[in-house]
């Protein structure tokens, strides 16, 4: 059967949210949701830069539409850099911390 991609998206949507209602996952089991949910939002990045490199499809929608379409579009990619910065920041932080300890616990280098 042929769905369209509205009805692929919301059946994605439930499967995401399907996934997040179970308070017992592990750590594995977040990741998987994560991979999951990233694979949903690459598709649908895809989709939107199909649209917004068509001419024929930005020249149906005024003016309001396209400037209600790009704030909303730049306040989720805002929030969503926002946390991509403070994430990165603490994965690096722990990286480097984890490092460290990886140094120290080896003890002074081997010196000729």
């Amino acid at each position: 059967m042929h769905q369209n991609w509205s009805q692929r998206s919301e059946k994605t949507l439930e499967q995401i949210q399907k996934l997040m209602s179970n308070p017992d996952m592990d750590r594995l089991e977040l990741v998987r949701v994560m991979r999951y949910a990233f694979g949903a939002l690459g598709t649908s990045l895809a989709g939107w830069m199909q649209w917004v490199n068509s001419p024929e499809v930005m020249s149906t929608f005024d003016k309001d539409e396209l400037h209600k379409m790009a704030t909303t579009v730049t306040g989720i990619i805002g929030q969503f850099l926002e946390y991509d910065i403070s994430i990165t920041e603490e994965g690096t932080r722990k990286g480097l911390e984890k490092q460290r300890e990886q140094n120290q616990n080896q003890g002074p280098g081997f010196v000729i």
